[in-house]
C-alpha cells in the first residue's frame, strides 16, 4: 500500500510541494485508488475482447494540404515574450 514516501515521490515527479497535512490527505486518497484497482484485478476478463487499442484504418482522414500561415513577424508580434529572433520561453527542465 502507498505511504507518505510514495506520496512525496509522486508530488516531486509532478513538481509539487505538499505540506504534511496535504501529504497525509493524499496518502489516504492514494490508498483508496490502489484498493479500487486491486478490486478490478479480481474480475474475470478472459472472455472480454481487448478494447484498449486504436484502429487506424477507421480514423477519419483529411488531405494534408499546404496552406498559408503567419509570417515570422506576425507570429512574433503576437508572442507574449520575444528574445532575439524567436519566442522566449521559461526554463522548466532542470538537471
Amino acid at each position: 500500500m502507498p505511504n507518505l514516501i510514495d506520496v512525496h515521490h509522486v508530488a516531486r515527479l509532478a513538481s509539487l510541494s505538499l505540506s504534511d497535512a496535504e501529504a497525509a490527505r493524499f496518502e489516504g486518497e492514494l490508498r483508496k485508488i490502489v484498493a479500487y484497482v486491486a478490486q478490478l484485478d479480481e474480475l474475470d476478463t478472459r472472455d472480454v475482447p481487448p478494447t484498449a487499442h486504436v484502429q487506424l484504418d477507421r480514423l477519419p482522414v483529411r488531405d494534408d494540404d499546404v496552406k498559408p500561415g503567419l509570417s515570422h513577424e506576425d507570429a512574433l508580434a503576437q508572442a507574449p515574450s520575444v528574445e532575439g529572433e524567436g519566442f522566449a520561453v521559461p526554463t522548466f527542465v532542470t538537471e
